[in-house]
């Protein structure tokens, strides 16, 4: 290997550990949002307190919507660095960064050691992949599974004769199943059998050794599916039903939180945003993947151990499938196109290393990554696409700039309130490094000095992920439970009962699980005097002696707030008004929570729908939380 290589190589990997420092950065500084973080969380909590590693459960009950693969990600990093929300958080970012890692391998082998830096640097700032690393959700963990997959399919159809490369790939579709079911290994499937239609070459079959890799899919992914169904009898119908067949047509139940569901137009619309900064290549990446394919395929009969035409099919398909998959469906949501990502960003990583190259600019790009790979005289020279993109990016800077005088202003308006100018501040300098940024990329562009055009943007991006990082703290008291139960437990005893309005897949309950139990390790012997052969309501039995909290949950809280039905029996953990009022009677203390997802704007679900009777006044209010106390709770309140 050339010494120039060698010298790329080292500064990539130098790069590859600053970004995976910069994905893990601020994860744990701000509570789990919900419901979607919390819910994550707590199941991988139980796993540990309960010692089930099969049957994910949550507030005590099995929660049977999702396969487990991320919930024993989280099980895991909680099991090394405690019940913490950085534990909760990296997996998602390790992930994150796995899926550049791959992004800039295949780019390198694509079109050279300038296209992989190209390509790690888009995808370490593009807008979606940053956010969806800071929140739980299992879409960048499919994501990089996904790409990883087609990379792994890509390198078996160049070297049919590699073990290693045929385990990788089925054992990737067998982790895209763990990850997102049927619907994670329906993607790859419509990948590889778009390819052989495409390619025309009925060998993948044989070359993939397709039979024994379905084989080895099964022997890996059948153990938990037998396991689960034996635990969990009627688990499969389910599965299949409500959470595949009932989901793709919008009628699965619970049904999918509104705020979360997009029109077909705001859907295009996101995937655009997600890819921000890099989407405005759009146009350019499409031309430059469809001229190389074209190229590539023209050149067929030429046998290379770099087959870009395959390569470019799986991209463009893998980029095209979950936008086309759900955009006609109702129940399309807004991280859905979070796996169109890094396929985008290694086509726009070509163009990009390739325009250079077109330019006849050597000088500048040895600067930037040492190296690049020439192709077969390609034609493509989008002679006046720098200035197009010059004007854009200096266009969006001054309009940036326009933002921040009005934001300045609206600031001055607002400096007698702490917490709102605290964020208008921090907005404030965020557009000013977004102004900055888009007008010295603008300028590079016009300039031609590509690697000062991508690094201020680059640059840029980061500093404001990192702002916004920061941001997320400031609003965790209106999304997460996590201040109000850290408060409230402060001036509660241990023995309160906790109850909480509802909400759809009880995930914000689930926050309040997390908070309760969160840095502890119960015991029976040390919660409880005497032998007590039955626990009180609001405990639970974990694996050995742990016993750990839960929330009671409405069942008859309206038809927003429907929990879900899994197969089974009913979860211990719901109750309905009676009890509720029954509860609110007793000797013992009682809070109740209400639910912070209600609309306010919906006459129909005023604040105290549910309220128990006498509710009194709340004795702590944060957000739209309101927390109530009965008797008993008013009276031993510390």
């Amino acid at each position: 290997m050339p010494a120039s290589n060698r010298i790329a190589i080292c500064i990539d990997l130098f790069i590859l550990i600053l970004v995976l420092a910069f994905m893990m950065f601020g994860i744990g500084n701000y509570g789990l949002y919900e419901p979607h973080e919390s819910h994550f969380a707590m199941v991988a909590r139980e796993m540990l307190l309960r010692g089930d590693w099969i049957t994910p459960h949550l507030n005590g009950s099995p929660y049977l919507n999702k396969p487990p693969l991320l919930y024993w990600l989280i099980a895991i990093a909680t099991k090394i660095f405690g019940d913490t929300e950085f534990a909760a958080r990296l997996p998602l970012a390790i992930a994150g960064w796995l899926g550049i890692v791959v992004v800039w391998q295949w780019s390198r082998e694509l079109w050279g050691m300038a296209a992989g830096r190209v390509a790690l640097l888009m995808l370490s700032v593009s807008l979606g992949w940053f956010i969806f690393t800071h929140q739980i959700l299992i879409d960048v963990l499919l994501g990089t599974l996904l790409i990883a997959s087609n990379y792994f399919l890509w390198k078996l159809l160049n070297k049919p004769q590699s073990w290693l490369y045929f385990v990788c790939f089925y054992s990737s579709v067998a982790l895209c199943f763990f990850a997102k079911g049927f619907i994670g290994v329906a993607f790859i499937a419509c990948g590889y059998f778009a390819l052989v239609i495409i390619q025309g070459r009925k060998q993948i079959f044989k070359h993939t050794k397709l039979t024994l890799g379905i084989l080895l899919i099964l022997a890996l992914v059948l153990p938990w599916a037998i396991a689960i169904a034996q635990n969990n009898p009627g688990f499969w119908h389910y599965f299949l039903v409500n959470e595949h067949f009932k989901r793709i047509f919008d009628l699965r139940i619970p049904t999918d939180y509104e705020v979360s569901k997009v029109s077909a137009w705001g859907y295009l619309g996101l995937t655009v945003v997600w890819c921000l900064p890099w989407s405005l290549f759009f146009p350019s990446t499409l031309k430059f993947a469809w001229q190389q394919w074209q190229q590539e395929t023209n050149y067929k009969k030429i046998k290379t151990d770099n087959n870009r035409a395959e390569a470019i099919s799986l991209l463009a398909i893998a980029f095209l499938l979950p936008i086309v998959i759900f955009l006609p469906l109702s129940s399309r949501l807004i991280y859905y196109s979070i796996p169109a990502i890094p396929p985008y960003m290694i086509l726009c990583a070509g163009f990009y290393s390739q325009y250079f190259i077109q330019e006849n600019r050597p000088d500048q790009w040895q600067n930037l990554s040492g190296i690049t790979k020439k192709i077969h005289n390609a034609k493509y020279r989008p002679s006046k696409s720098h200035l197009i993109y010059g004007a854009i990016f200096i266009f969006i800077g001054l309009v940036c700039s326009l933002v921040i005088i009005a934001i300045a202003d609206l600031n001055n308006m607002l400096q007698s309130l702490d917490s709102e100018a605290s964020l208008i501040s921090l907005t404030v300098a965020v557009t000013i490094v977004l102004s900055l940024g888009y007008l010295i990329s603008g300028m590079g562009m016009l300039r031609k000095n590509y690697p000062l055009s991508l690094y201020s943007l680059v640059v840029s991006f980061m500093i404001i992920y990192l702002a916004i990082t920061v941001g997320l703290g400031f609003q965790q008291y209106i999304r997460s439970s996590k201040s109000l139960v850290q408060i409230a437990e402060n001036h509660l005893g241990i023995d309160t009962l906790w109850i909480f309005e509802g909400s759809r897949e009880i995930g914000a309950a689930a926050g309040i699980s997390y908070y309760l139990n969160q840095g502890q390790n119960y015991t029976k012997d040390k919660v409880f005097v005497g032998d007590i052969k039955r626990l009180p309501m609001g405990w639970l039995s974990g694996k050995d002696d742990l016993v750990y909290r839960n929330v009671l949950v409405l069942e008859d809280g309206g038809e927003n707030r429907l929990p879900p039905e899994f197969p089974g029996e009913k979860p211990s953990y719901l109750i309905n008004k009676q009890q509720l009022q029954a509860y609110w009677y007793g000797d013992r203390a009682v809070v109740f929570v209400t639910d912070f997802l209600r609309q306010p704007s919906n006459r129909e679900d005023p604040l105290n729908a549910n309220l128990p009777e006498p509710e009194g006044k709340p004795l702590f209010a944060i957000g739209q939380r309101r927390l109530y106390g009965n008797r008993a709770t008013r009276a031993n309140l510390k």
